[in-house]
């Protein structure tokens, strides 16, 4: 008899984690040779078209706003990225890319194309489709148990 879908999805998701790690370590070599490192790359995949905060990258990346702030500055002490002031809010500044940063961005994402190209050679179209929903769905159902989690918070802490 066949495992239940938690059981299944568990296995899943133990699979995601540990090629979540191999991803890290290829795209740490990946873009070491221009300065980034799969953390930096992601950030700036947020910000090389249109600026943003480091409250609106963590939310988009899932990471906490001190790690994001540690990577934006890090990223605008090495020249890749600059702080400008935000009309929207005087404090919240906004992280954009410096040409030199949204050029070396281009660059790795060459390299990642030409990557992803032999890494999916064996792998069917259909199925990639089929995976990138699959997570879509588990994606929307985390969010949706944060979400649920932060009003359930909300209401102990005003109730108490």
């Amino acid at each position: 008899m066949p495992g239940s879908r938690g059981d299944a999805l568990s296995g899943l998701v133990w699979e995601i984690l540990l090629t979540a790690g191999r991803l890290t370590e290829f795209g740490n070599r990946l873009t070491a040779p221009f300065g980034l490192t799969a953390a930096r790359w992601q950030v700036m995949g947020v910000i090389v078209h249109r600026a943003a905060t480091i409250a609106d990258i963590g939310r988009r990346l899932s990471q906490s706003r001190q790690g994001v702030q540690r990577l934006g500055d890090e990223l605008a002490r090495d020249g890749f990225a600059r702080y400008s002031p935000n009309p929207k809010h005087a404090r919240a500044k906004l992280l954009g890319p410096t040409p030199q940063g949204a050029a070396a961005y281009r660059e790795v994402m060459k390299l990642q194309a030409e990557w992803m190209d032999a890494l999916s050679a064996e792998m069917q179209i259909e199925d990639i489709a089929a995976a990138r929903a699959l997570l879509a769905t588990l994606a929307s159902g985390l969010e949706e148990g944060r979400r649920r989690d932060a009003a359930q918070g909300r209401e102990r802490s005003s109730s108490g």
